[in-house]
């Protein structure tokens, strides 16, 4: 598992700590944190042709039956960790210490996530989770700061299965061509991204006493993309090939000598 406790973790990425007077009360995992990660690779001959089990006849048969190749890659891991953040004015926080990364309180026995759904607009983030710290209803400032720790939420799951079928065809016995079927996400599973708006709107009545909550608004905790991508990383260019993609399939041609 991989911790931060500091406010930068790489890659050019930096956040301002919740509270400049509490470093460690920023520890948490970091963005990069997989916590499981599992993958499995597998190569398998077709049993046909020439010095095989089956059809072991040369000539144009064994051409065509022989030489065949199964292959597949199966990549299963964990989510990343989000942090969810409050909007709230810096003259609202306690001693003015702090940054804009203000965390909202955590609700006990609410459920944290839901299960993004077309009939939700794919909301994984519950923004009733969470409330507004307390805070002097004669100023309206916080009387502390949220207790959610950072990383709390993870992303959901990601899988992906891979699979290639390969044919060696020798012309002699220097000179062989090798075609191929690559199908990437065979089974088309739907990767979704990570939600693009992790912002509660903090809100205060405009006299005292004053009373302030925390609500979501908008796309607050709404996934709208179905390409897998983690939006806390360096990653500056969408990629075109491999995990999280809809299934892809390529052809392959090569001579080998």
């Amino acid at each position: 598992m991989i911790r931060q406790r500091g406010t930068n973790v790489g890659g050019g990425e930096s956040n301002a700590p919740q509270n400049a007077l509490c470093v460690p009360c920023e520890r948490g995992p970091s963005i990069f944190d997989i916590r499981h990660n599992v993958v499995v690779n597998s190569i398998y001959q077709l049993p046909f042709g020439p010095n095989k089990k089956y059809l072991t006849s040369g000539g144009a048969l064994g051409k065509i039956v022989g030489g065949w190749q199964m292959s597949g890659i199966g990549t299963w891991h964990t989510g990343h960790p989000l942090t969810v953040l409050m909007n709230i004015p810096v003259g609202q926080v306690p001693d003015n210490n702090s940054g804009p990364n203000q965390r909202p309180d955590v609700i006990p026995g609410v459920p944290l996530t839901m299960t993004p759904t077309a009939a939700n607009n794919f909301q994984l983030i519950n923004p009733n989770a969470f409330a507004a710290p307390p805070i002097d209803p004669n100023s309206s400032i916080l009387v502390r700061y949220g207790n959610e720790p950072n990383g709390l939420i993870r992303t959901l799951n990601v899988w992906q299965i891979d699979f290639a079928l390969m044919k060696e065809t020798p012309i002699t016995e220097r000179f062989s061509l090798e075609f191929g079927i690559q199908a990437f996400n065979i089974f088309n599973h739907t990767q979704f991204a990570d939600p693009t708006n992790l912002s509660l709107d903090f809100n205060c009545n405009s006299t005292a006493p004053f009373t302030c909550a925390t609500a979501g608004s908008g796309t607050f905790g709404q996934i709208n993309s179905i390409n897998w991508h983690n939006n806390n990383n360096d990653t500056f260019f969408t990629d075109n090939v491999g995990t999280g993609l809809a299934r892809q399939l390529q052809f392959m041609l090569r001579f080998k000598f």
